[in-house]
């Protein structure tokens, strides 16, 4: 699996930053490439959601499937492939007195034989390591305006 990861300080209590980042209804918004998420599960916060999704890289889309594990109020979480592109997120939250520190962590592969690390290597992990930029980036701004 390869792995890529972004941090950002945010200027937000953590319960503030968890919040937000916690509700689904809000990752389009921040989420570069990430579209027509919704659950598909009677839990839709915490343990066992199940949210289906499309993620946009390099302009292909992958239609993916995402479970909701260790689920830690103001800490973090995890997400487990069900359907789609092998993948797991890791979400950790860190309180800093006023500020908040949120680590993103995406470890995934592509099911090509042989290619897919060199694929990954070449222009996949670049191209992740671009999208959470960007993405952590409008979420820091979202407590900034």
């Amino acid at each position: 699996m390869q792995k890529v990861e972004h941090t950002t300080i945010i200027k937000a209590p953590v319960h503030k930053v968890f919040s937000y980042a916690a509700n689904w209804q809000f990752w389009t918004d921040w989420f570069d490439g990430f579209t027509d998420c919704s659950p598909i599960t009677e839990v839709e916060r915490g343990n066992g959601a199940i949210y289906d999704y499309k993620m946009w890289v390099l302009g292909i889309p992958f239609r993916c499937q995402t479970e909701i594990h260790s689920f830690v109020e103001n800490k973090g979480w995890s997400g487990h492939r069900i359907k789609g592109v092998p993948h797991k997120t890791t979400w950790i939250f860190e309180e800093l007195e006023d500020h908040t520190k949120f680590t993103y962590i995406a470890e995934y592969s592509l099911p090509i034989p042989i290619l897919g690390s060199i694929l990954c290597v070449l222009f996949t992990n670049p191209a992740w390591r671009r999208i959470l930029k960007k993405s952590l980036n409008k979420f820091t701004a979202h407590f900034n305006s």
